[in-house]
Parts: structure tokens; sequence; C-alpha cells
């Protein structure tokens, strides 16, 4: 993925569009960033987890801040964080959503064998081990517990 981040980072930069790089910049220096917190030196790659968890950050401070800028009424702002996150998702693997989500967490509570809302957390293992970074875990959390009622 850092060979992927760091093509359309020049083809941005080549193409002139100042947003786009200025996004992708933010997202390089997250991921060295990260490098360098593991251990590794700026230029060390890090796994295909750690990237997306890199990723995924960035897109929920992202969706915080949107969601504060439009309470605070600065709509411009919340376009601009908006248009960041798009940017930043491409680089995301497909989501679970819907219907697919759904089923996943029915899945889950049937393998973890859940019962009621204490057994939670062996749903959100199950899930984690099923699927990973491919769902968002909020709504997944709050999928679990309506299904546990």
């Amino acid at each position: 993925m850092l060979d992927r981040l760091q093509a359309d980072l020049k083809a941005s930069m080549l193409s002139r569009n100042a947003f786009r790089t200025q996004v992708l910049r933010m997202a390089l220096a997250a991921y060295r960033n990260e490098a360098v917190a593991k251990g590794l030196s700026p230029q060390g790659v890090l796994s295909e987890v750690e990237t997306i968890a890199v990723f995924k950050r960035l897109v929920k401070s992202r969706e915080d801040s949107v969601e504060q800028f439009t309470l605070a009424g600065q709509l411009e702002r919340a376009a601009q964080e908006q248009a960041e996150i798009t940017i930043l998702k491409a680089f995301l693997p497909a989501m679970l959503e819907g219907s697919q989500l759904e089923d996943a967490v029915r899945e889950a509570i049937t393998a973890a064998g859940a019962a009621s809302r204490r057994d939670m957390g062996k749903v959100m293992k199950e899930l984690q081990a099923r699927h990973g970074a491919s769902y968002d875990g909020k709504a997944a959390s709050q999928l679990v517990q309506s299904l546990l009622n």
C-alpha cells in the first residue's frame, strides 16, 4: 500500500492537484510516524493490517471533525473534511455495510454462541477474527447490541 500511496502522491503532484497532494502528504506522514512508533525507520514498511489501521484513524478523525464543524455551523470546513475522507477511503478495503454487515454479525453471534449482551465481547472478537478490518466497529457494536436484546 505504501507504493500505491507514493505513486498517487507523485501523480497528484504532477497534475498539480494541490488539495489531493496535501491530503496524500499528510497520509504519508502519518504512515511514516506509525513506522517510527513501531520501531522501524521512517522508510520502514508497515504490515497491511497496520497500514489499514493508520488510514482508519485518519478517516475517523475527519469524520469527528465533520460532525463538530457541522454542529458549529462551519459547513465549508465540514465539506473540506468530507473531501479528505473521500480521498483517504480509496486506500481502505471495501467495508461490510448494510445487509452484509448484518449477516456477518449474525454469523459471529451464532459462532460465538452468544445469548445476551454479556457475550458482546465474544461476538466482537469472532467478528474481528473473521473479517479483520473490513467493517466499522461502531456500527457492528450497535448492531450486536440490538440483536442480543
